[in-house]
């Protein structure tokens, strides 16, 4: 089979598993435009499962972690993903249209729904409401992020034929009032909530506070850049707390060793690659992670058993058998859970805002202690996945995985420890530099919110990683956004942009 046409039979086999992953959550509404009479928590459950799906799929993960370099073609070897792939910029029309009605449709719709239902209930569920609020913050923050510009305002209403596209801004300051909101609408005293279809918490009220607080954190911390105004929330936020404060507040939602519930990345393996990994290590990791000797480089790649050590192919070589490693094909098993946020992306968070004085006073000392314990929580977090693992036996490395996984646990801490301190960085600017690496290597494997960590880690050309134009990729600016697809809502809209914005084109908070 030509790679290119395991492209696109993986694209389709991906979006297959939307519809059968959880197939107790979607026996649901026929016309997504229009849901019928249903149960809120049967709207909400089929949202989650297709959220998160398309979040580890092929028509998102695999394209945004090519271009954004967290993963390696491996080019012309026979099984890895090919050359040219969007490691080249060559992102499928597919992907860019499947992806955005998924956002749109089969998310957006059914959890706008969930809200309107909720609210006008004869007892009013104000849970079920706040929790659909809070995971539409999420969808929208990945439409935005990937496309840019797009519906919001008039978005998800079947009163307007053709919603206005907004600007991101206006978007990001929606879904700051989103959570704003939900958090005004929680009541953990009621009993009524959406509870057994409920994939991320079960209906822990407590818990979606928390994880309403740290998506406005991250919001802010998207805008603050740009609009240096937001700095004032964000210590008032910091200050007050509330937000994600141990690993059982991660926000993410399990798969299983079930066929039709696999997680996407591992059953595109396991259907057109005999289980193994099409991709290759990304240097961006390997290349920082090796002089650290970071205890994850065994969790998260496999190196050819003749290796002395991991190697990883520049952006659209070839990948070598012999020399180069691959992403650990135990890393992408069926059961590897897709995390929308962890409790290190919000240590990681924080230690920037001390580090940079974002409405807090500079405080270097206190940023290394938050950023040393984000490193720690992130080896425990993936030590931890890994031991829970389903583990790939068709030629995996069980045994090496495993003492990995025991190594990385063991030595959180003292890793943690013997990283170097804020304070040995010849300027401000160099420490948020090493804070933004290690907050970006923790979000190597989440596609959108890897390549967005990438985004706001600085001005062009000062961004962390340091990326740089891959073998065979177009002349000009690297990769920065999704285009927008040719689908047919889009081009009956006469609101919606005319002229191609180009992948390279910087968005409103890309500086």
């Amino acid at each position: 089979m030509k790679r290119a046409t395991i492209k696109i039979l993986g694209a389709l086999f991906l979006v297959s598993t939307l519809g059968t992953s959880c197939k107790k959550y979607l026996d649901i509404n026929k016309n997504p435009n229009a849901a019928e009479v249903v149960d809120p928590k049967l709207l909400f459950s089929n949202a989650i499962v297709n959220y998160v799906n398309v979040r580890a799929g092929g028509d998102l993960y695999i394209p945004i972690s090519l271009t954004g370099q967290a993963i390696a073609s491996g080019g012309n070897n026979p099984t890895a993903w090919g050359f040219p792939s969007e490691e080249q910029y060559d992102v499928n029309a597919l992907s860019l249209g499947n992806t955005w009605r998924t956002l749109y449709t089969f998310a957006g719709v059914n959890l706008k729904e969930v809200i309107r239902l909720a609210e006008a209930a004869p007892v009013k569920n104000n849970n079920a409401a706040a929790q659909a609020k809070v995971l539409l913050g999420f969808v929208f923050e990945d439409l935005t992020t990937l496309y840019g510009d797009v519906p919001f305002t008039e978005a998800l209403n079947t009163d307007i034929a053709y919603p206005k596209f907004d600007p991101q801004p206006v978007v990001l300051e929606g879904i700051i009032k989103l959570c704003d909101d939900a958090l005004a609408q929680f009541d953990e005293a009621s009993p009524l909530k959406i509870s057994d279809y409920d994939l991320f918490y079960k209906g822990d009220i407590a818990k979606w506070k928390k994880v309403a607080r740290s998506l406005k954190l991250r919001t802010l911390m998207i805008m603050v850049d740009k609009d240096p105004s937001k700095a004032a929330a964000i210590g008032q936020m910091v200050t007050a707390g509330g937000m994600l404060s141990s690993p059982a507040d991660n926000f993410l939602v399990a798969y299983y060793n079930t066929a039709g519930r696999y997680n996407p990345k591992y059953g595109l393996n396991k259907q057109y690659n005999s289980e193994q990994s099409f991709f290759g290590a990304s240097k961006w990791l390997v290349n920082f992670m090796n002089p650290i000797n970071d205890p994850r480089l065994g969790i998260f790649f496999e190196k050819p058993a003749t290796a002395a050590t991991y190697v990883a192919p520049d952006p659209g070589e070839d990948l070598d058998d012999d020399v180069h490693a691959r992403v650990n094909r135990n890393f992408h098993n069926a059961s590897e859970p897709e995390v929308l946020f962890s409790y290190q992306e919000e240590l990681f968070y924080e230690a920037e805002v001390y580090a940079r004085g974002l409405g807090v006073s500079v405080d270097m000392a206190k940023a290394n202690t938050l950023y040393k314990k984000a490193v720690e929580e992130s080896v425990k977090f993936y030590a931890a996945q890994a031991k829970a693992a389903t583990l790939v036996t068709s030629g995996g490395n069980s045994a090496a995985f495993l003492a990995a996984a025991d190594n990385a646990a063991a030595t959180a801490a003292t890793f943690a420890a013997s990283l170097p301190n804020l304070s040995s960085f010849g300027s401000q600017r160099e420490a948020v530099k090493y804070i933004h690496y290690h907050h970006w290597i923790d979000k190597w494997d989440r596609g959108l919110d890897a390549f967005t960590q990438w985004r706001r880690s600085g001005p062009e050309g000062d961004e962390v990683p340091p990326l740089t134009l891959p073998t065979g990729a177009p002349a000009g600016g690297l990769f920065r956004r999704y285009e927008y697809p040719v689908t047919a809502e889009i081009a009956a809209n006469p609101n919606a942009p005319k002229e191609k914005i180009r992948y390279d084109t910087k968005m409103w908070f890309d500086l």
